[in-house]
């Protein structure tokens, strides 16, 4: 990787006065990564040291701060790389499913089923479906990739009367709410999504192959046709150091 003359840069980033030496570095290693591939190595701590003219505990700040962020991973004994892109929930706007939403973006996303069934609506599901417990409903669980490592796993439910026959697609190469609407007629209009921070169990430690009580982004929503009937209840489990949450904010007036 080409690095830029550092004293330029520096200079560029200090026009409003004096800036710690860790911000400097830091913003350095951002404007680089925006132009790095995913798993590349950036700047040694030794290169860095010798390019800012600091220490090993500046330059371990700087580069704490971005692991924070997402933007890098630590590998030990051979560095620190450019980590992989997040995975972005949009709220409010956006009705989109997770597959829809990542090709949108140009994220290559891997699907893979780990169950597909029809199974009758405990009492919970029923009520989020508007069901009565006993009905026959489609359970879908996926575990969703991106750049070939686990991301979240997504529980879709929806009720089999609205889309006969569904358990026979396939959900490794399609997305859930384009083929609703291709083949059943049924549109995704609007819902309500709700965000909390949950500890990874141990079975979804194992297939998001992260420690167990990890923090996941948990979000659950139940998704409307335009006629209000419930089209589909979710629960999304994301791993909390790959994900990240938009929110569009919509004044109404002061």
């Amino acid at each position: 990787m080409k690095i830029p003359n550092s004293n330029k840069f520096i200079a560029e980033q200090s026009t409003s006065g004096p800036v710690p030496k860790h911000y400097r570095i830091r913003e350095f290693l951002r404007q680089q990564i925006r132009n790095m591939e995913s798993g590349e190595p950036i700047p040694t701590e030794t290169k860095l040291c010798e390019l800012f003219g600091v220490s090993r505990t500046t330059v371990r700040k700087a580069i704490e701060r971005l692991s924070y962020e997402g933007l890098v991973y630590r590998v030990q004994g051979k560095g620190t790389f450019v980590a992989p892109p997040k995975m972005r929930e949009h709220f409010v706007q956006s009705g989109a499913g997770l597959y829809d939403d990542a090709l949108a973006r140009g994220i290559s996303l891997i699907t893979k089923v780990l169950e597909q069934a029809i199974i009758v609506a405990n009492k919970q599901i029923a009520e989020y479906l508007n069901l009565v417990q006993g009905d026959s409903i489609f359970k879908l669980v996926r575990l969703r990739f991106i750049d070939h490592k686990p991301v979240l796993i997504s529980h879709s439910y929806v009720p089999e009367q609205l889309c006969p026959g569904i358990v026979h697609e396939d959900f490794e190469s399609q997305s859930l709410y384009a083929l609703m609407k291709q083949k059943y007629g049924i549109e995704i209009h609007h819902g309500l999504r709700v965000v909390e921070a949950m500890p990874c169990e141990e079975d979804e430690a194992y297939l998001l192959q992260v420690p167990p009580g990890l923090p996941l982004l948990v979000v659950t929503g139940t998704m409307f046709d335009e006629n209000g009937t419930v089209a589909e209840y979710g629960l999304a489990k994301f791993r909390g150091d790959r994900s990240q949450i938009e929110i569009e904010v919509v004044p109404e007036g002061d």
